[in-house]
């Protein structure tokens, strides 16, 4: 089966979400952003919108799934991410956007080590992971014998790689990269804000985040000096 073939049967929600935990971390701007894995493009879009980007380019497999907001874009790049060469100068962005792309790739690593140099000096990649260390994934392990694949979420039958906290900073640290800030995503719906609240009750005393994370969002630098991490 086909990367493309892989992604035929998404619902069209899939491509269609607007990230609005990656917009958080952009501040207003006329800055150059590529997101690789852009879907339908509407989280560049909103960018723009926001006055947080002044040039956005896409990148996506599939051009039916970009194809109607494709001109609103300064420019999309349509294959395999693993497989692109980038025909931009170095040093060019000040962002590139993995949002929920690099858990399905071969060779993650090798693709942020590529990607990087496209990086301006104080540019920076944005990146959202999910944690395969969660309690719900582990709960089905440990109690019912159970690794069941899905259309969508932490073990979405497209994914290739799984991560955990430490596992995302060695994938960074071998990419290169050094990561300025964690912050841990909990999900949406009353599950999601039960699980936000349980950790801002108990993370200062139990090692809680770590099970209760959907996923990760980093955020990681070519520069030689980091930020504490958060």
């Amino acid at each position: 089966m086909s990367k493309k073939e892989l992604y035929m049967d998404k619902e069209a929600g899939y491509f269609s979400n607007v990230r609005w935990d990656v917009i958080s971390l952009i501040p207003k701007g006329e800055h150059r952003i590529l997101e690789v894995g852009c879907g339908e493009g509407n989280t560049l879009i909103k960018l723009r919108e926001l006055q947080k980007a002044g040039e956005i380019v896409g990148m996506e497999l599939n051009e039916e799934i970009l194809q109607d907001n494709i001109n609103m874009l300064d420019a999309a790049l349509i294959g395999d991410v693993e497989e692109i060469e980038l025909t931009f100068e170095e040093g060019y962005f000040d962002y590139i956007i993995f949002a929920d792309v690099l858990e399905h790739l071969v060779n993650p690593a090798d693709v942020l080590k590529r990607y990087a140099p496209y990086l301006k000096d104080t540019g920076y990649v944005i990146a959202s992971i999910p944690n395969v260390k969660n309690y719900r994934v582990l709960l089905d392990l440990v109690l019912y014998d159970k690794f069941e694949y899905a259309d969508s979420g932490i073990l979405d039958r497209s994914h290739l790689r799984f991560f955990t906290r430490r596992e995302i900073r060695n994938l960074f640290t071998r990419a290169g990269l050094n990561i300025v800030s964690i912050q841990s995503g909990f999900g949406g719906g009353h599950l999601g804000n039960l699980d936000r609240r349980l950790n801002n009750s108990l993370g200062k005393y139990l090692p809680g985040a770590s099970f209760l994370t959907v996923q990760y969002l980093v955020r990681a630098t070519m520069g030689k000096n980091s930020a504490a991490l958060s």
